[in-house]
């Protein structure tokens, strides 16, 4: 179970929140890749006490305005004792219930670092996030005097995104912020009366529950929410080394990789709410299709709903297989599924569901096996939608571990954003990440990046290349 964030049943939550704006863009919230139409929990991270996720410190990465960075801290949350429990309240992590009921809500408080890193003073302008592997170790807990609360201490560890505007001069940066003290009840802080039905602390039009922490900013004019609400943590941010000069595997990629001397590309694209016209998702896939046959390709197919391109590429061929998809159907789940297991390059642009829409456990679900992809076959994933760094990165890299390859990365490399992505610029995102990949240019992946985000413009999704640290050298 890979997926960053706990919806909490017990305390009432559902999932479901749109990726926020971020650098004042003209970019309405519903015009990003996220959504609220799923509402499958996702599990806690399996990281406590190993930190079996995180990043080897000699791995490498490469975004064209974004960098990875370790971020330790060690803070503390307050979780009110149950009025069942009679032990010591500094044993209460030893009582297993009670430990699991204590991790669900560190994962709750560590959810509002999406909010916190894009929407809080000193990141509108230097957004982050953080990766759904960090390791959280459970440190103490202890009595608040004259209060129904256990102040519980733990330390975290991660691997985060940020922009490069944040590393000024390059080197380690000093960044402070807040979290809930309580999660569990933050939410109804930030109401000014009891009567009031508006919460002033989060998105005007987004202001619901299960919202709030992609979206919540205790800073907003008139917000109740007072220091006292609080735990404020300072931290560095060590930046990781970026790779340089790295090559997609062309030779693998071209040659026969298990489709003969045909480079497969299956590209699908979500819908944003429906197949109507005006759909932003629609308008990607048609506009996209329109790209590529400029870029050179032929269309054999040009259904509404699915097209096909080819280009011959010297003695090698091209086919790009494009469907247009509601990512919560069972369609979607197959097609990706076929995608995955067979083409050379897989790329998804659409909403990401909070990951659940190409979770590993969700496909398996809906197409009732679970995901296995070809460990010795060299593919290429590209997932264009909101915050897929934390979502879909090291679920996929686990899932081509083998012998040789203890990562994951020697036959995978994934292309994910660290923030929202834009329905405005996906096509133009997508034919320029597939003329650069497919057309026989050969570019290093740090062009391919970097045309990646010529392409979103103002835009910026944070898009970044993962897994080239071990790739070749040459193309």
């Amino acid at each position: 179970m890979n997926k960053l964030f706990l919806v909490l049943v017990m305390t009432g939550l559902t999932g479901g929140a749109y990726a926020s704006d971020f650098d004042a863009l003209a970019i309405k919230a519903d015009a990003l890749k996220d959504t609220p139409a799923l509402q499958t929990p996702a599990a806690k991270p399996e990281t406590y006490g190993n930190g079996s996720g995180l990043k080897a410190a000699d791995d490498r990465w490469y975004g064209a305005d974004s960098r990875q960075a370790r971020m330790q801290f060690t803070t503390y949350m307050l979780y009110k004792v149950p009025t069942g429990y009679t032990g010591s309240v500094s044993d209460i992590l030893s009582n297993a219930a009670q430990a699991g009921k204590i991790r669900e809500l560190v994962d709750l408080q560590l959810q509002h670092m999406y909010g916190a890193f894009t929407t809080h003073p000193g990141f509108e302008n230097n957004p982050g996030i953080p990766s759904g592997d960090y390791k959280v170790k459970l440190l103490g807990a202890e009595k608040v005097p004259n209060e129904p609360y256990a102040k519980i201490s733990y330390s975290y560890d991660d691997i985060v995104v940020f922009s490069t505007k944040l590393f000024r001069g390059g080197g380690t940066t000093r960044i402070q912020f807040v979290l809930p003290k309580d999660p569990v009840t933050i939410y109804k802080k930030g109401f000014p009366t009891p009567s009031s039905r508006k919460n002033l602390c989060t998105d005007d039009h987004y202001n619901s529950e299960g919202d709030f922490w992609y979206f919540w900013n205790p800073y907003q004019d008139g917000c109740p929410i007072s220091g006292g609400d609080l735990v404020s943590i300072t931290t560095d941010l060590t930046p990781m080394v970026v790779t340089r000069n790295t090559y997609p595997e062309y030779a693998r990629l071209y040659g026969d990789n298990g489709n003969g001397d045909v480079l497969q590309v299956s590209y699908l694209v979500g819908v944003d709410e429906n197949f109507q016209n005006g759909d932003l998702g629609k308008q990607t896939f048609k506009d996209a299709f329109a790209g590529l046959k400029a870029a050179g390709f032929r269309a054999t197919v040009d259904e509404p709903r699915r097209k096909r391109l080819t280009l011959q590429n010297g003695s090698g061929r091209t086919s790009v297989e494009m469907i247009l998809s509601d990512p919560n159907s069972a369609e979607f789940a197959q097609e990706a599924v076929r995608g995955m297991k067979t083409a050379d390059i897989f790329l998804y642009d659409g909403h990401s569901g909070l990951g659940g829409y190409l979770s590993p456990d969700r496909l398996a679900e809906d197409t009732g096996s679970p995901l296995e992809l070809p460990k010795s076959k060299y593919q290429i994933f590209v997932f264009q939608g909101c915050s897929t760094y934390a979502y879909y990165n090291t679920a996929f890299f686990s899932l081509k571990k083998g012998p040789g390859d203890p990562k994951g990365t020697k036959n995978l490399d994934i292309i994910t954003t660290g923030i929202g992505a834009a329905f405005d610029v996906g096509a133009k995102v997508d034919v320029a990440f597939l003329t650069s990949t497919t057309t026989g240019q050969r570019p290093t992946w740090q062009t391919i990046i970097d045309r990646v985000h010529a392409a979103e413009g103002e835009n910026s999704a944070l898009s970044h290349i993962n897994g080239d640290e071990d790739n070749p050298t040459h193309p």
